[in-house]
């Protein structure tokens, strides 16, 4: 993080470093675990509701909002993908919270302030929260210094900012405390009984030896068995909760790619050929390739050679000052490279610096004038020479919030560089350990001293003159005409397939999309999805511009939430019931046959044996991972007769068994192994308590209709 960064208003720190609290504040162990702008579009006013608790745009846009201001404050661009997930996790977050609280109230759960209090100043405290308050003696949390500034800020007249920090800090807390009570009540009562555990090692120290024959559901015809709708419906109808399906859409669609072609690429190469000479003459590498519109910006530092990571870095340590190599291939560009200077630097470097700021960096409105700021830190640069402490006076005059707190410290790599201003950069990196000097910036005036530096290597100033290969505006034209022109001939699915003839194309399809997707398919576009919902199955779309691509869409399919039909539950249940048939025919065949050398002859598959084989092996050697043969294995009634035919995962099978015997084992904590059952169905029990909840709950999604 830069310093400009860095240097911001305490209040202001700690909103955009709590914001993610807010999301996950309320969870407990693991177990909980477009553009968001005004959508106040006049189509609703609610995001959606949860057990009729309606969830308000204006409430859940502030949260995304803030979210998304808190990537940019990090130097991060959000897209359309980033604020997807944002809108996703902020959802599901809104709904555990409610759900939880709905299930404390009935139980008469609470959370004091007292309790509240308890955390915020103890080491359990949020993260983010504690790095605001750092006892530069011992580098641990400052309580006192925490419990000081909460003290002041219960006497701010500044409402908006005392309930912006109760949003982002005190309810999260309350919202994870509450959690952690009620999931309390549900996991302490796990009990495990003694009896369970002895059996389960009694059942692990057992073995069987048994005889199989298996008879691959493969070398049984598929045509000779026939599963109608009609029986995929029933089977469906008796499983219900396995089937459930929610609102889901299918599309076929063509695409027309806007890659850049063979002749777009030659193009940029021959302009960066066109340009070499020009670019070995030149004297100004920066103004060069500032001047011709590289898509890499000149970078004024050096890189150490041990940090070079381009593919030509072997060419440009050994080449020459003032010498140019290239164009050759990166990624998607053409580069050509420069070695403008080189040097020896260090890697790291420990600094600090107390800063007389010139601006706000909250609201960019000027702090200082120029003049005083210069003149304010010609004086402390007065004191430090005098002998007074450093450290002392960082804490009392620096404009640096971050750094104050520990005497305005500082350590950076080399590839923080590019992130620093380039003054400040140029003076701790390339000053001799102990150099004192001010340094003017952006941010204003830093009396910075260089403490440490380590790692000394050899680095390189490098000047980059590069093309991005694009798609030309003809390519691109090109692409767009096509699809136009194949939108123009598909008015309903008959016309879509009659054009993808005519015009030789390939058809796409993309099942099951659902309406918060991101993506419809391998189509990454928010904007599609959102049209799928917004129109009938038989629509055919306008193209729509995926930046590599233009696209044309036909809405296939329409499946309303509930239980799936039976074209959508084929695919999963007709091989069940397939097997199920054939199961029925070897049956049929096999009569009352009880030996198992004449089964093979007159069913054929294969006969096998297994040896010492324990309960709980989940694989065995010639058999696979099959849970029912194993649990034949075990049937004391298959030691006189074989088994009745088993309907496997792979295929069909009759065991018999030969032997059943005892394993020896050492000694066995029982009592570690109950503590373990009952830790494993602690989590299971406040995970699986959320899922019911959310099963058994009426939660109504309406981001789409927001705008989302």
């Amino acid at each position: 993080m830069s310093i400009i960064q860095q240097i911001r208003d305490r209040a202001a720190v700690l909103l955009t470093g709590l914001i993610s609290i807010s999301l996950i504040g309320f969870l407990v162990q693991d177990a909980f675990v477009g553009n968001g702008g005004n959508m106040l579009s006049g189509q609703t006013t609610t995001v959606g509701s949860i057990n009729g608790e309606s969830v308000e745009v204006v409430d859940f846009n502030k949260k995304v909002n803030q979210i998304e201001e808190n990537y940019r404050s990090q130097g991060m661009q959000t897209n359309d993908m980033m604020t997807q997930n944002i809108v996703e996790s902020i959802w599901n977050s809104i709904v555990q919270e409610q759900l939880i609280k709905e299930q404390a109230k009935k139980l008469g759960l609470t959370v004091t302030s007292k309790e509240v209090g308890a955390l915020l100043f103890s080491d359990d405290a949020p993260q983010e929260f504690k790095q605001l308050f750092i006892d530069k003696t011992t580098g641990g949390f400052d309580v006192n210094a925490a419990k000081t500034w909460m003290n002041n800020l219960k006497k701010s007249t500044k409402q908006d900012e005392v309930q912006n920090i109760i949003d982002q800090l005190i309810k999260p807390i309350e919202g994870k405390l509450l959690a952690e009570k009620y999931t309390s009540l549900l996991t302490q009562g796990a009990y495990v009984p003694t009896w369970m555990i002895e059996k389960s090692i009694s059942d692990n120290t057992s073995f069987s030896s048994f005889s199989f024959l298996n008879i691959p559901y493969t070398t049984i015809s598929d045509s000779s068995v026939n599963v109608s709708d009609q029986e995929i419906e029933e089977y469906v109808g008796k499983h219900k909760d396995e089937f459930k399906q929610e609102h889901v859409k299918g599309i076929s669609f063509v695409s027309f790619s806007s890659n850049p072609t063979v002749a777009d690429s030659s193009k940029i190469l021959n302009q960066l050929y066109a340009l070499k000479s020009d670019f070995l003459a030149s004297s100004d590498a920066k103004a060069f390739v500032t001047k011709n519109n590289s898509s890499l910006p000149f970078y004024d530092g050096y890189a150490l050679k041990s940090k070079l990571q381009m593919g030509a870095k072997d060419s440009i340590i050994g080449m020459s000052i003032g010498s140019v190599i290239g164009p050759y291939l990166d990624g998607g560009s053409y580069v050509m490279a420069k070695k403008v200077d080189s040097k020896t630097q260090p890697d790291s470097v420990i600094c600090r610096h107390i800063l007389i700021g010139t601006v706000n960096p909250g609201s960019g409105q000027q702090k200082r004038t120029d003049s005083a700021a210069k003149k304010q830190a010609d004086s402390v640069f007065a004191l430090l020479k005098s002998g007074v402490n450093f450290a002392s006076l960082a804490t009392v005059m620096s404009d640096d919030e971050e750094s104050k707190l520990k005497g305005g410290e500082y350590q950076f790599s080399s590839v923080d560089m590019g992130r620093l201003p380039p003054e400040f950069a140029e003076f701790i990196f390339n000053k001799k350990q102990g150099s004192v000097e001010v340094v003017k910036t952006t941010s204003g005036y830093h009396i910075v001293e260089v403490l440490s530096q380590k790692n000394f290597d050899q680095a390189y100033k490098v000047a980059y003159m590069s093309k991005r290969i694009v798609s030309s505006e003809e390519t691109d034209a090109t692409a767009s005409n096509s699809a136009i022109q194949f939108a123009g001939l598909s008015r309903d699915s008959k016309t879509f397939d009659a054009a993808v003839a005519k015009m030789q194309l390939k058809k796409g399809v993309a099942e099951n999309i659902k309406e918060m997707d991101y993506s419809a398919g391998n189509l990454a576009s928010r904007a599609l999805v959102k049209w799928v919902f917004e129109n009938k199955a038989g629509t055919v779309s306008d193209p729509f511009d995926l930046k590599d691509q233009y696209v044309v869409a036909l809405i296939t399919n329409d499946i309303k939430e509930g239980v799936q039909p039976a074209s959508v539950a084929r695919v999963l249940v007709e091989p069940t019931l397939r097997n199920k048939k054939k199961a029925e025919l070897v049956s049929k065949k096999a009569g009352s046959e009880k030996d198992l050398e004449k089964l093979a002859t007159l069913l054929g598959g294969r006969l096998a044996t297994a040896d010492t084989v324990k309960f709980s092996d989940p694989f065995v050697p010639n058999l696979g991972n099959e849970s029912k043969v194993i649990g034949a294995a075990f049937n004391k009634k298959n030691l006189s007769t074989i088994s009745g035919l088993i309907d496997g995962q792979n295929g069909l099978y009759f065991v018999k068994v030969n032997q059943f015997g005892t394993l020896s084992s050492s000694s066995v904590d029982i009592i570690g192994q109950k503590k373990a059952a009952e830790a494993q169905m602690k989590q299971f029990a406040a995970y699986g308590t959320l899922e019911f909840l959310k099963k058994s709950a009426k939660i109504v999604d309406k981001r789409r209709e927001a705008g989302y």
